[in-house]
């Protein structure tokens, strides 16, 4: 199957400052895909490239196999859907500007009006069809801009931190508008989110970025700070690592690497930490536990693990890892 993207040594620079590093990633295709990261992790930086709304300084970026040098074609234009973090819709209905997408994506006139019934059911905003778009709430208004980047049926809808400003009952909307999308044949869905819980939860694949530069490591539990003599100082926390790299400045620790007991194990783990937890929940048949050490830990147990450890909010537990699941930025 041919990704949807392939990034080969790209570097974009902002004021001779790189904002993003990757020297090569694979983005398949007819999957639902995560970038996650924390404020100017470089996401945006990497949507607006996929999107083609910029180029990178240096390097190769290709789309469903083929090379762009300079602008897409109109053929590959229409591959494309794009929401950024902030939409934006011209004056008039929300009918006359997902028609006027349509119009500028060369859509013939017999079929918009079809194409614009279909986008708006998909979003849920059929009833606000013929609203001014000065008049729509935060919620609606991102969704009616949805249904304009959906309109045309491309194979890949980008959506910049779709989740932002919003109430919770217009997330949990957007999680099913997501998830719906995404499970279309030949759709390739990616959106990114600073809420790392979420994104795991939605998506086939997640897309790690730490300062502009994508890490394998799960980035739920990520710290910054100093390294001295392999030890990490978090300034609350002092995290026993493997590496010598003084010029780290971030640490990641695999919650699948932490073990959680209720009294501190006798091992040869380097780093024990004792905390209160703070919040249980369940995804995809994984519990997930919040415990506050000092620092905020994210660590992952099976429901046997739940039960057997008898735990409730407020209990006192040990976190356990060696100083291998430690990696450093």
């Amino acid at each position: 199957m041919t990704a949807a993207y392939q990034l080969n040594n790209i570097k974009v620079f902002h004021q001779q400052q790189c904002n993003l590093d990757i020297p090569q990633l694979t983005i398949p295709s007819d999957q639902c895909i995560a970038l996650l990261g924390d404020n100017g992790a470089g996401k945006s930086t990497l949507l607006n490239l996929l999107a083609y709304l910029d180029m990178p300084n240096e390097g190769q970026l290709r789309l469903m196999g083929q090379t762009i040098k300079s602008s897409l074609s109109p053929a590959q234009r229409r591959t494309i859907g794009y929401v950024n973090q902030q939409p934006f819709l011209l004056a008039g209905s929300v009918t006359d500007n997902i028609a006027l997408a349509l119009k500028l994506q060369g859509i013939a006139a017999a079929q918009r009006p079809s194409l614009i019934r279909e986008a708006l059911q998909h979003v849920n905003l059929t009833h606000l069809a013929t609203q001014t778009a000065n008049t729509l709430s935060g919620g609606e208004l991102k969704r009616a801009a949805i249904a304009r980047a959906i309109a045309h049926e491309p194979q890949i809808l980008l959506l910049d931190e779709p989740f932002s400003h919003l109430d919770q009952s217009h997330i949990q909307q957007f999680e099913v508008i997501i998830e719906q999308l995404a499970a279309q044949a030949g759709k390739t869905v990616i959106f990114s989110t600073h809420d790392r819980l979420q994104g795991a939860a939605l998506a086939n694949t997640t897309i790690n970025l730490i300062k502009g530069k994508v890490t394998k490591s799960p980035i739920l539990n990520v710290f910054h700070g100093q390294l001295k003599d392999k030890i990490f100082d978090t300034g609350k926390l002092h995290i026993h690592t493997t590496s010598q790299h003084h010029q780290a400045s971030h640490i990641a620790i695999d919650p699948h690497e932490i073990i959680i007991s209720t009294d501190v194990l006798d091992s040869s783990m380097r780093n024990h930490f004792s905390g209160r937890l703070t919040a249980i929940s369940e995804e995809t048949g994984v519990i997930h536990l919040t415990i506050d050490c000092k620092e905020r830990f994210y660590a992952l147990i099976s429901p046997e693990s739940l039960y057997s450890l008898n735990l409730s909010i407020g209990n006192t537990l040990c976190l356990s890892f060696k100083s291998t699941a430690v990696s450093l930025f």
